[in-house]
């Protein structure tokens, strides 16, 4: 039996689809107040026997801030994906989100070693292996170094893999893999997802900012094989391609029918506009679009190198472009 925290979220929904059609079972960790809509609607997107693949779920009550029903949802477990984390750029959220990615992933590997798993899968993020000042290609080998551009987010994940890092210390089988910018059909009110919603509206502006980009389907493949596989206590960047925004941005738009970016949003205008977003904001008594952590990021150059995982064992990344194109199906 495998346990699955995140469920309910894109990256935990593309796990529980690709385990159910294998014919695994899975027994899936989901908050009183979490429903499992977005599920459904990504596995109906795939298949129109998305409903029984649903039912064969075995949903269980459960929250990784809470050590005993944890304990509960391990009785029988074998195999653990870790996918439930918090996402946030917002100063009010971040010590929630400390809380969640950190003190929960603590709970979550230290409830497999009492339940004695033979295997836990860890989902991290490029975030947790921070940035580098000459921006040059980051690796699995680049550690993490204390700075200014490091998001709360960011500190929140490297947080959260020293407590799997410790387990494994403990003798906890763990792998780790980092993704960068998942892509894939989700929600587009929360994480990655956010973008295509934005993009689907139309945007004229773009940064020159250059990020990493995995399409969803190979990170959980990456993360199904690498569980399967005699990897153990190590980590993997799992990163297609390195794009500017710009060139992100404008071939989504492309697919979903908008005209591509026209206008640059440089450093001067980005800080301006947090500030500005900031304050209409506070008046509307909202969450502000565009934050500092936001900016930061948009403007950062950042290339990854995803090698490793093809080297270790048989595994082959989508074409992004192909990708974009595929998803773009279901946001329109």
């Amino acid at each position: 039996m495998i346990l699955l925290t995140g469920a309910t979220g894109l990256l935990g929904s593309h796990i529980a689809y690709e385990l159910l059609q294998q014919g695994k079972k899975i027994r899936a960790l989901k908050r009183k107040d979490s429903n499992s809509t977005l599920t459904e609607k990504i596995f109906s997107f795939y298949t129109n026997e998305h409903i029984e693949l649903l039912n064969a779920i075995e949903w269980v009550e459960g929250d990784v801030l809470d050590l005993g029903s944890l304990e509960d949802a391990m009785v029988g477990i074998t195999h653990v994906y870790h996918c439930a984390a918090m996402v946030s750029f917002l100063p009010k959220e971040r010590d929630k989100m400390m809380q969640v990615n950190i003190e929960g992933t603590a709970n979550v590997v230290n409830a497999a070693m009492h339940a004695g798993v033979k295997k836990l899968c860890h989902i991290s993020s490029i975030a947790a292996l921070g940035s580098t000042i000459d921006e040059s290609l980051i690796t699995e080998e680049t550690w993490w170094k204390n700075n200014p551009s490091n998001s709360y987010y960011a500190i929140s994940k490297y947080g959260a893999e020293r407590e799997v890092w410790r387990a494994a210390e403990e003798g906890l089988n763990v792998v780790i893999v980092n993704p960068s910018f998942i892509i894939g059909p989700g929600d587009t009110s929360k994480s990655s997802s956010e973008a295509f919603g934005i993009l689907r509206k139309g945007a004229s502006w773009y940064t020159n900012g250059v990020n990493g980009y995995v399409d969803v389907r190979d990170v959980a493949h990456a993360a199904i094989k690498l569980i399967e596989s005699d990897v153990l206590n190590q980590r993997f960047i799992l990163n297609a391609a390195n794009l500017s925004y710009r060139s992100f941005f404008d071939t989504v738009l492309v697919q979903l029918n908008k005209p591509k970016t026209k206008r640059e949003a440089g450093k001067f205008l980005l800080a301006l506009a947090w500030r500005i977003e900031k304050l209409l904001a506070a008046i509307a008594g909202r969450n502000p679009i565009i934050t500092k952590e936001k900016v930061g990021y948009a403007l950062q150059i950042s290339q990854y190198d995803g090698s490793k995982i093809q080297k270790t064992i048989n595994f082959n990344y989508r074409n992004i472009d192909t990708s974009i194109m595929e998803i773009c199906k279901f946001y329109k």
